[in-house]
């Protein structure tokens, strides 16, 4: 009778395995996307430094409009500093959207590698989703509420023993990660990444944290993206850097549909 008091006191994603609830992430979240990247948004991107005392200086912020053009992805800059665009760069903006339409015509680009992220001219591989069943250790830590939904929280690390054998690997294994997965649609919720090797373009300490929320009756997608960057400053690892993505104003979109845009004049 006592062992079955205590095993009711258990709550029941005790008994759940951490690869069998990645698995159900896995599938569902690839039918997420795919529904996922039907939809436009607004991107308002804010760059900061951490003063001496650990507060934040803003240092600049750009709006962009993430749209497609010739069926894949494109970011039109629209405003700097919470200002419209001059006349001058908008006529430079709508240039460089017209020669990239038409050199998307002549040569079919294939989309970003899955796990791949772009920060400014940077691109870091974060690993695609299987490969966390391949490259990681992966336990089932918890369960959180996030925004009043249940999630189970998984933390990965790099598998012990793994030896990279790409770039791409060194890059993918620089990451410790944590996974929350919403019980009820089995996709992300969010995802903090924290950099522990040197193969990447910020220093260990690093981090990136991603928010996802519904966008739609049975579509998520990310909210937010903060990367936060450290440096060795007296000889101890202090934050530096913070760079703040927030997307909004999502639209459904056919992106099969062609946007045409007119080659500019000579």
């Amino acid at each position: 009778m006592r062992l079955l008091i205590l095993l009711a006191a258990v709550p029941l994603w005790a008994f759940d395995d951490a690869g069998a609830i990645l698995k159900r992430w896995i599938e569902a979240q690839h039918q997420n996307d795919q529904r996922a990247q039907q939809y436009t948004y607004v991107e308002d991107a804010h760059w900061f430094t951490y003063e001496k005392n650990g507060q934040l200086r803003k240092n600049r912020s750009e709006t962009s409009e993430v749209l497609f053009v010739e069926g894949l992805e494109y970011k039109k800059l629209v405003a700097r500093n919470g200002k419209p665009l001059d006349a001058r760069e908008q006529a430079r903006v709508e240039k460089e959207m017209s020669q990239t339409a038409e050199e998307r015509r002549k040569h079919r680009r294939p989309r970003t590698p899955e796990g791949t992220i772009s920060l400014g001219n940077q691109r870091v591989a974060l690993g695609s989703m299987e490969e966390f069943l391949t490259l990681f250790d992966n336990r089932l830590v918890g369960e959180e509420e996030i925004r009043r939904r249940k999630a189970w929280v998984i933390a990965s690390t790099p598998r012990a023993g793994r030896v990279p054998i790409s770039e791409h690997e060194k890059q993918v294994l620089c990451f410790r990660k944590e996974l929350w997965i919403d019980e009820a649609d089995a996709v992300k919720a969010r995802e903090i990444l924290t950099v522990i090797g040197n193969h990447i373009f910020v220093n260990p300490g690093s981090t990136l944290t991603f928010e996802y929320e519904k966008i739609g009756p049975d579509t998520w997608h990310a909210s937010s993206v903060i990367l936060d960057t450290y440096r060795v400053r007296d000889k101890t690892l202090q934050p530096s850097t913070r760079t703040q993505y927030r997307l909004s104003k999502f639209q459904k979109f056919d992106v099969e549909s062609t946007i045409t845009v007119d080659v500019p004049r000579q």
